[in-house]
C-alpha cells in the first residue's frame, strides 16, 4: 500500500513538473498591466486569473511544447530529465493531461470572469494558435524563433489591462514585446553556451542590441505618462536581462534557463 501511494505521488509530481511553475515570473508582465496603467484589478481577480492562466492554459501550453521537443530533448544534457523524455510521462498522458488543463483554463474563466469570459477566451485562442504555430513551425524557421516567442509578453501586459479596466498603450505593448525578445535570446544564448553565435540566424548581441535601442525610445516616447510602470518596467530589464548575462547561474532563475555542465563552461 505504502509503495502504491509513493508511485501515485510520483506520477503527480511527474504532472506537476509539466506546468513548470519555475517560469511563473512570467505572470508579472500581466501583474504590471493590472496594477501600473492607472487603474488596478482585485487581488481576487488577479488570483484567479493566475490559476486559470497560468496553471491551466499555460500548463497544457507547456505540456504541447514538451511533446513536439521530445526527441529533441532526449538527446540534451539539460533537459533529457524531464517527464516526457524521461519516460516517466507518456506522450499519450501528455496529451490527455492537455485538455483537461484547457478545459479547466475556459471553465474557470466562464465561471469566474462572466462579462468578461468572451475577451479572455478569444486572447486564451490566441495564446494557444501562437504557440501551436511556434512550436511546431516557426520554432525552426530562420529568424522566426525569438520574434514568435515574443509575441505572448504584450498578450499578457493586453489581459493585465484589460482586468483593470484599461486600454494599454502602444509603446507599453511594444517595451513588453522587445524586453521578451531579449529574454528569449538571453535564455537560448545561455542555455546553449554561446556568446555572439549565429541562432536561428541572429545575432543574438545584436538582437538584444535592437530591442534596448527600441525599448528606450519607447521609454522616451511613453515618458512622463504612467511613471509606475515605466520604473517597473526599467527595473525588469535591469534585473531579468542585467544579472542574467552577468551570471549564467542567474539565468537559470530569472529566464527559466536549462543549463547544462558543458554549458556553464562555455559561457
Amino acid at each position: 500500500m505504502k509503495a502504491t501511494s509513493l508511485s501515485v505521488l510520483r506520477t503527480l509530481r511527474q504532472y506537476a513538473c509539466l506546468i513548470r511553475f519555475y517560469n511563473h515570473h512570467n505572470f508579472l508582465i500581466v501583474v504590471l498591466g493590472a496594477l501600473t496603467l492607472g487603474e488596478m484589478a482585485s487581488p481576487a481577480d488577479l488570483l484567479a486569473l493566475y490559476l486559470s492562466f497560468n496553471v491551466g492554459l499555460y500548463g497544457g501550453i507547456y505540456t504541447l511544447n514538451a511533446i513536439s521537443d521530445a526527441e529533441d530533448d532526449k538527446c540534451d544534457a539539460a533537459k533529457c530529465h524531464r517527464p516526457i523524455p524521461s519516460g516517466d510521462v507518456s506522450v499519450r498522458g501528455a496529451a490527455i493531461f492537455v485538455a483537461i488543463s484547457w478545459f479547466f483554463a475556459f471553465g474557470s474563466v466562464v465561471i469566474w470572469f462572466g462579462s468578461m469570459a468572451k475577451k479572455l477566451a478569444f486572447v486564451y485562442t490566441a495564446f494557444i494558435v501562437i504557440n501551436l504555430l511556434y512550436s511546431f513551425v516557426l520554432k525552426r524557421v530562420k529568424y522566426m524563433r525569438f520574434i514568435t516567442a515574443a509575441t505572448t509578453s504584450p498578450l499578457r501586459l493586453y489581459m493585465g489591462g484589460a482586468l483593470a479596466g484599461v486600454v494599454v498603450p502602444w509603446t507599453a505593448m511594444l517595451i513588453a514585446y522587445c524586453f521578451m525578445a531579449s529574454v528569449q535570446s538571453t535564455k537560448v544564448r545561455t542555455e546553449k553556451g554561446l556568446q555572439n553565435e549565429i541562432c536561428n540566424g541572429w545575432s543574438p548581441m545584436v538582437l538584444e542590441a535592437i530591442c534596448m535601442a527600441i525599448t528606450a525610445v519607447c521609454f522616451l516616447v511613453h515618458y512622463p505618462g504612467d511613471q509606475l510602470f515605466l520604473a517597473a518596467a526599467g527595473i525588469s530589464v535591469v534585473l531579468f536581462l542585467g544579472a542574467s548575462n552577468a551570471n549564467p547561474k542567474m539565468a537559470k532563475v530569472l529566464v527559466g534557463a536549462d543549463i547544462s555542465d558543458s554549458a556553464k563552461k562555455l559561457a
